[in-house]
């Protein structure tokens, strides 16, 4: 099966100047766990459910002091704590290929790229998905 066959078409985006306080809505309000970070038209960072998790709990900061969780996600930006070193996959590789890169760097999504161009992600759930219907139909 083919990375475009199983990859999730990205269309919600978020910029470098953003804050982490957006990406949290953005979240719980619409499911994502992983956003491409676009900057002049092209994917500069990915920004992950684990990166907030990482600014706010790596500041040693006890789970129940929402306000001081909230103001560290309000003033910090995406730019400060998204993944900005990509490895990316074009539409026509092999999802094992996905599967290799995701592995190999720990990471839980890889960028789609054609011709500079995003197309969307392929995750973790989106390679399950696929083995699993290509086993049981």
């Amino acid at each position: 099966m083919l990375v475009q066959d199983a990859m999730t078409a990205h269309t919600r985006t978020v910029r470098p100047d953003q804050s982490l306080s957006d990406v949290r809505s953005i979240f719980e309000e619409e499911g994502f766990r992983h956003l491409p970070v676009m900057g002049n038209d092209r994917i500069v960072g990915i920004i992950t459910h684990t990166d907030l998790m990482r600014v706010t709990y790596g500041a040693h900061i006890a789970e129940a002091d929402f306000e001081v969780n909230n103001l560290i996600l309000e003033t910090t930006t995406v730019d400060e704590a998204m993944s900005k070193d990509l490895k990316t996959i074009e539409p026509s590789a092999h999802l094992a290929e996905a599967a290799r890169i995701m592995r190999k760097y720990k990471v839980g999504c890889v960028p789609v790229i054609e011709n500079g161009d995003l197309l969307g992600l392929v995750t973790t759930t989106d390679v399950l998905s696929a083995y699993i219907q290509e086993k049981v139909g």
